[in-house]
């Protein structure tokens, strides 16, 4: 006669062998949009097409900001974060993959029991001890998919949850470049600012001298004074976003505020020297952006939890087992009739759950809607992002231009006033209102030449390049949060 245990474990394979699809459905990536554009349009002078550099900061031939992008790469708190999220999504990525084994192990217990006499009517001792030494073992046959489901799922989140990272890595190099790029043109306009004021320091004692010989009036020396103070008043909130952005750049770079000391930021004095920037296509956005594989990871793994949810409708297999000793006291767990053990088949099918099943259904149905919607919704912006970076390099590129004419025309007029004033041919008040013009200009100048820097970081930002340096280098540290390590978590 066939062992009953044999018989169930015969259907068990029949049913496992049949069981090969997983419920709920099967994820495919979305396509873009049929109105997802083909190339970015006529770009702006600068801009060409080509595979976006990988480092892009060393187009700013700038050693100290290729450092300064080096050092927050391994120290910045937020890089720390999100790669410390990372490596929870790979652990339960881990723990879900266990489900596809067995469960259990070695398990001890001793039992000492008094029963009562309703318990012992034919005689049996009323006082008994138990000892017991056995392996249990569960295993969950997965016939309907929930644990290739939670799987795919778990896997789709730690997809996710890496390229979060590279965006927060990609978003901290930019950030940390345009932070810089703030610092050296603040220094450029504090130069500015020092420049003039030492020629109106001059222009107010030649006023003075000129006053003492008659040939000037006071009001001329007080309008001369007000010039100049007028500029040296720029100077204390100079100062102020000077040190705002040596902080933000002590942060950027996890260290604090009152012990760093940022390199020494040489002002720009001339335009920008750039090689064409190349921007690729909008296609590329999509394997290249951190924030659109992200989307599109959660959306994966929303798809997958559909399964999970469905998986409830149908029943649950589990084989039960144990093996091991048990007896009546010490001595007697050695010998031969101490074996005990057995093997149990269980099938739970929680019919009367069906409706409380199908409305976690419904309700992943609507996450996986969201995260589709969301996903759309990102790329969306990823193109208003690049093509407004696109505009601004070029709004900028033309203002540096015209600030530059500008800036030479009102400097040349500022030294004819001062020639025609000390050939006696004109007003003081000319000289005064040429200096103010001149030093708006300048000004102006140094602001326009910050800009064109910040248009070029927003435009790698927006093409999502940076963090390709990460997955390339192995001799980068891109883990952040370096000086992190030595913390140990109090007893």
């Amino acid at each position: 006669m066939r062992n009953p245990y044999q018989a169930v474990l015969l259907h068990l394979s029949a049913l496992i062998l049949a069981g090969c699809a997983a419920v709920g459905p099967n994820y495919s990536p979305p396509l873009p949009s049929s109105q997802f554009p083909a190339s970015f349009g006529e770009p702006p002078a600068g801009l060409g097409s080509g595979a976006v550099e990988v480092a892009w900061w060393r187009a700013f031939d700038d050693p100290a900001l290729t450092a300064l992008i080096q050092r927050a790469l391994a120290a910045n708190l937020d890089i720390g974060i999100a790669a410390a999220r990372l490596e929870e999504a790979k652990a339960m990525l881990r723990e879900n993959r266990q489900s596809f084994l067995p469960r259990g192990g070695p398990a001890l217990s001793y039992e000492n029991r008094r029963r009562g006499e309703v318990e012992t009517r034919l005689g049996p001792p009323r006082q008994i001890e138990i000892y017991r030494g056995a392996v249990d073992a569960s295993w969950e046959i997965d016939l309907f998919g929930r644990v290739r489901r939670s799987v795919e799922a778990a896997q789709a989140q730690a997809g996710s949850r890496e390229a979060l990272l590279r965006g927060v890595q990609a978003g901290v190099a930019a950030a940390v470049a345009a932070t810089w790029s703030e610092l050296r043109g603040i220094e450029a306009e504090l130069a500015v600012v020092a420049d003039i004021s030492q020629s109106q320091r001059e222009s107010l004692g030649l006023v003075e001298r000129l006053v003492n010989a008659g040939s000037a009036s006071e009001f001329d020396r007080l309008r001369a004074e007000a010039l100049l103070r007028n500029i040296e008043v720029a100077a204390p909130e100079l100062e102020r976003r000077r040190a705002a952005s040596a902080n933000a750049l002590a942060i950027l770079l996890g260290e604090t505020p009152q012990t760093f000391r940022p390199p020494v930021a040489t002002p720009a004095h001339e335009a920008l020297a750039v090689r064409t920037i190349a921007v690729d296509d909008p296609a590329a956005l999509l394997s290249r952006r951190a924030d659109i594989a992200a989307a599109e990871r959660t959306l994966a793994a929303a798809t997958a939890r559909i399964g999970v949810e469905t998986a409830g409708l149908y029943p649950e297999v589990q084989v039960q087992g144990s093996i091991g000793l048990v007896a009546g006291s010490l001595n007697a767990i050695s010998g031969a009739g101490a074996l005990s053990g057995f093997l149990s088949p269980v099938i739970r099918w929680s019919l009367l759950d069906t409706g409380r099943v199908r409305a976690r259904i419904a309700a992943s149905e609507a996450r996986t809607k969201e995260a589709l919607i969301v996903y759309d919704q990102t790329v969306l912006r990823a193109l208003q992002e690049t093509d407004d970076a696109f505009k601004a390099y070029g709004a900028a590129g033309s203002t540096l231009g015209l600030r530059m004419l500008e800036s030479a025309a009102n400097r040349e007029a500022a030294r004819l006033a001062r020639v025609r004033f000390s050939e006696g041919e004109g007003l003081y008040l000319e000289v005064l209102e040429a200096e103010r013009s001149g030093f708006a200009s300048r000004r102006a100048l140094a602001v326009a030449r910050t800009n064109q820097r910040l248009a070029v970081v927003s435009i790698y930002k927006a093409l999502g390049g940076g963090w390709e340096i990460c997955a390339q280098a192995a001799d980068q540290d891109c883990g952040g949060a370096h000086g992190m390590s030595n913390l140990r978590f109090a007893k």
